[in-house]
């Protein structure tokens, strides 16, 4: 669906184009009307454009209208014209513009309410990431924060082919409580509430093997622990209906959908998942990070580590930068080889290798327990 189109020989979006206008495809030329926003069952389609004579060639589907043009829309204008066709149709009493600037920022879409609502307060600020990893996102999300607006940092694993995933905007109220060092005037016993407290005591306490096995659930799978290391991404210690520990990544890829993979472990891969944390931390966002001059052109590895797993799969887990040259993300990827070769890889965040970490010493306990 093309969501790009040339009006005056501008570059527009649908949401900038009233039903009934004819824009020009920026790919084949040919002329495309808008198509509002609808319901296709329980799927959601945002406005979109659509070749007005089928486009050149054949036809590209059922419904498409778009023939055999090869364009297709540039993957930010995409994500604006999606997430201003879901606010649209989700709060028609609304306000929505497309890059409106809000006190000297620039939101790709502003949603602004006649009168201030609970829990988004004056509105919604969207931010649709791509490939733009230098903006300084504490920043901008206090900013939008500050003047009353909620904000959803929309990323692109949050977009489906016509959809959006909203459920992640950050809301205002929980943010718009004063800070402890602006209680003037406030009662005393709220002046009480904000004060600084002491600190917490943590222990490590171990858990009785008894206690462990209480939880034995046979014929099911049993989640040990799980850690996130993106948004809407984690790791993850389950027990097999058989007794045995796995080691998994999984994501969701979209409305609804999820992709996972589970591989077996045993005790020796302890000190491997350990290592490849502590190989994530220093190569990927620490110090040793390779330079683009001392990397392979694509997908440079930074680690690997080999799980010992059963004697019918193989397993592995690396850490690779898929554009040295670029500020390129590191993407983890588990695989497992049988019969085929399988894999589940995930763009990850910074604080992924102490997660990673985490899982390494939980699992280390499990086999403990296991033993015991």
């Amino acid at each position: 669906m093309p969501y790009l189109g040339l009006l005056n020989k501008d570059e527009v979006l649908p949401p900038q184009v009233p039903a009934g206008t004819t824009v020009e495809c920026p790919a084949c030329g040919e002329g495309m009307s808008v198509v509002r926003s609808y319901n296709r069952g329980s799927t959601f389609v945002s406005r979109h454009f659509s070749h007005k004579g089928g486009g050149k060639g054949g036809g590209s589907g059922a419904g498409s209208n778009d023939g055999g043009c090869s364009g297709e829309s540039e993957m930010h204008h995409k994500m604006k014209a999606i997430a201003y066709a879901r606010l649209e149709n989700d709060y028609p009493e609304a306000t929505i513009e497309l890059e409106s600037n809000l006190e000297g920022r620039i939101p790709d879409v502003l949603l602004e309410f006649p009168e201030p609502c609970s829990p988004y307060g004056k509105g919604i600020a969207v931010e649709a990431q791509y490939q733009n990893k230098g903006k300084d996102k504490a920043a901008v999300v206090e900013h939008y924060l500050d003047r009353e607006y909620s904000v959803a940092w929309l990323e692109e694993d949050a977009f489906s082919t016509h959809d959006v995933d909203l459920s992640g905007i950050l809301s205002v109220w929980p943010y718009a409580l004063p800070d402890r060092y602006e209680t003037e005037g406030y009662p005393d016993v709220t002046r009480w509430l904000w004060q600084e407290k002491n600190p917490t005591v943590e222990m490590e306490i171990p858990i009785p093997a008894d206690y462990w096995m209480s939880f034995d659930k046979s014929g099911e799978w049993v989640t040990i622990a799980e850690k996130s290391i993106k948004r809407r991404g984690s790791a993850r210690i389950s027990r097999t209906p058989d007794g045995h520990l796995t080691f998994s990544l999984g994501k969701a890829k979209g409305w609804g959908e999820s992709e996972s993979l589970s591989v077996q472990v045993v005790p020796n891969d302890v000190l491997k998942l350990r290592s490849f944390a502590d190989d994530l931390e220093r190569k990927a966002f620490g110090e040793d990070r390779p330079s683009p001059e001392e990397c392979d052109p694509e997908w440079h590895e930074l680690s690997k580590r080999w799980f010992k797993g059963s004697p019918t799969v193989t397993a592995w887990i690396t850490a690779a930068l898929p554009d040295p040259d670029g500020d390129s993300d590191v993407v983890v990827t588990l695989w497992k080889k049988q019969k085929e070769t399988e894999r589940v890889a995930m763009r990850v965040e910074s604080y992924a290798a102490e997660n990673l970490r985490d899982l390494a010493d939980l699992l280390d306990r499990a086999f403990e327990i296991e033993k015991s």
